[in-house]
């Protein structure tokens, strides 16, 4: 204690009371405060009248949320994405990706060049082209397997 003196004894003169603590008299009415408070909030609970809007408040407010969402996405997709192409794309998907993957693979670049002059025309092939294709695009053994059967 004489060396909290020293060290601090503006704090040494300060008395070691409870700060914290209830003003004087609190709990001598506090039952009737309490009670009064209570009748208050009846009061109130049945001065609310039963309103169909408070039944779709939460509802409206759902409909609302995702008319909000639908619209955050919508806007952008359809002002960055023409109309034309995206029904263009929808209509003229004959295949899956996996059958459209597995078809480009299968093709080699001088037919892809091919399709890409020619189009649609139809184009009848000579013996010797069909040789050379056939050379280039498949192995020996798948040659001679489908000659088998």
């Amino acid at each position: 204690m004489e060396e909290f003196k020293k060290i601090a004894p503006e704090l040494s003169k300060i008395k070691k009371e409870n700060a914290f603590g209830t003003p004087p008299h609190y709990f001598d009415d506090f039952s009737a405060r309490l009670q009064m408070k209570i009748e208050a909030e009846k009061q109130v609970a049945e001065k609310k009248e039963f309103k169909i809007i408070n039944i779709l408040k939460p509802a409206l407010g759902l409909a609302a949320s995702f008319a909000i969402i639908f619209m955050l996405v919508y806007i952008p997709v359809k002002t960055f994405m023409p109309q034309q192409a995206v029904v263009g794309n929808l209509a003229s998907n004959e295949y899956s990706d996996n059958e459209f993957e597995t078809i480009l693979e299968e093709l080699d670049e001088n037919s892809f060049f091919a399709l890409l002059e020619n189009g649609d025309e139809e184009e009848s092939f000579s013996d010797e082209e069909l040789i050379a294709y056939v050379s280039s695009n498949f192995s020996s053994y798948e040659i001679f397997e489908y000659t088998e059967k």
